[in-house]
């Protein structure tokens, strides 16, 4: 697509073109080389990683809003086309995830973190790899090894069981919370009225859904940390059930989807660079480098998105108050600036920690140890089970939006398994 005018090549990609989300990244490149800080409409994309980093950084001036009900450029041009329910529905879908804790600003952000961060104690996050193990095992030990299976099931369901242990969401519900997430996810920032109208109708289905769940957490006692601390805080710090809502739906959204992306994505790159597949397989303590490599290049989460409050410059450019900004931490990621051979998967690399794909400051990845531990436990197994795993199918079909990119399958074939070490 290097053909297209830089703006056409991103219109293709924001707008999930199939050809165009199989692989976004030299878009990224040509914004880092050619329009470091590019406005495209509205909107303000940023591309290098000095820049990025400042931004995030910046966050704790709060001199930007992470908050999807301050209305920005890009909301304000989306606003403009639309009219009646579904303008409804675009002011209702950014009220509620207004209320996630990645989008919060401010002291209501500094709460809400706080609140949630008693669940995510090392101590709990190290109880949980038993749980990620066993479901590995039993998981990986049903499958067929001599013919074509399709491993996103495993890469989606391991990361949603985990966070689901965590929010004490029952095993028969888990595939609904999958449903909803997914059509939440599927929004376009409004600008499909499809997308936009089945998220708004599964934020509603979502929301009644919780409150029962909480109603049944405050009539019974034995709940899980993370749902002990919500209801105390319901009680004693005033959090509101919108907010205790909108705190269930961020985590499970942001615990499964960003995992779900590192796994699968991360094991077709491994394979796809099968130099790399056999050194992980060789030396199962580069694992954890692995998976830092992998999360600096997917980028499960290509972007991140802002407003400023204020007239800001960075390297010379100046950013209007009110101005939407798009964080391109995938762009930043591969930024030669900061990392030697960034087009190069390598997972022994050094530099490999220097990645935005967590974000930085105070809007940092509350589950970043979690989504970590999640993709070290999964790829870890599947190289020392299966060695030999082969990708089968062809070329992949690619799923989810421009933002949140997955494969639609991931077809291998597992192969023998590796007699058992020691």
């Amino acid at each position: 697509m290097t053909t297209l005018s830089l703006d056409d090549h991103l219109d293709a990609v924001l707008a999930s073109d199939a050809e165009a989300m199989k692989d976004p990244y030299p878009l990224w490149r040509r914004l880092r080389e050619e329009a470091p800080m590019h406005w495209h409409g509205p909107v303000l994309l940023v591309a290098p990683h000095r820049t990025v980093k400042a931004i995030f950084r910046d966050d704790e001036k709060r001199v930007f809003s992470n908050n999807y009900s301050v209305i920005g450029s890009r909301q304000e041009a989306v606003a403009r086309t639309l009219s009646g329910e579904q303008l409804e529905a675009f002011h209702a879908v950014g009220a509620f995830e207004a209320g996630f804790i990645s989008h919060a600003d401010g002291d209501q952000h500094e709460r809400l973190r706080r609140i949630a961060h008693r669940a995510f104690t090392p101590r709990r996050i190290a109880e949980l790899r038993a749980a990620m193990e066993r479901y590995v095992d039993a998981m990986l030990g049903t499958m067929a090894t001599d013919e074509v299976v399709d491993l996103m099931p495993f890469a989606y369901r391991l990361p949603l069981m985990v966070i689901s242990d965590l929010l004490g969401i029952p095993e028969a519900d888990r595939e609904l919370i999958r449903d909803w997430s997914a059509k939440i996810g599927r929004n376009r920032n409004g600008t499909q009225p499809g997308p936009l109208m089945e998220a708004h109708a599964a934020i509603g289905e979502f929301k009644d859904y919780l409150a029962g769940v909480i109603a049944h957490h405050r009539r019974h006692p034995d709940t899980t940390d993370l749902v002990a601390a919500l209801v105390d805080a319901n009680q004693t710090e005033r959090l509101s059930d919108d907010e205790m809502t909108s705190v269930f739906v961020n985590l499970l959204f942001a615990g499964h989807e960003t995992t779900t992306s590192l796994i699968a994505i991360g094991l077709h790159e491994l394979l796809d660079h099968r130099p790399q597949w056999e050194r992980l397989c060789a030396d199962p303590g580069l694992v954890g480098g692995a998976v830092e490599e992998l999360l600096r290049w997917v980028s499960p989460a290509q972007w991140q998105n802002r407003v400023a409050l204020e007239d800001r410059v960075y390297d010379g450019f100046r950013i209007p108050a009110g101005t939407t900004l798009m964080l391109l931490n995938s762009a930043a990621n591969r930024d030669p600036e900061v990392f030697a051979e960034p087009e190069t998967l390598d997972i022994a690399r050094t530099d490999s920690r220097q990645h935005l794909a967590l974000g930085f400051g105070p809007h940092f990845c509350l589950g970043a140890a979690l989504t970590r531990m999640e993709g070290a436990v999964a790829l870890g197994e599947l190289a020392r089970r299966f060695p030999a795993v082969q990708q089968a199918g062809g070329e992949l079909a690619w799923a989810g939006n421009a933002m949140f990119r997955r494969p639609a399958a991931l077809p291998v074939v597992l192969g023998p398994p590796a007699p058992p070490r020691g």
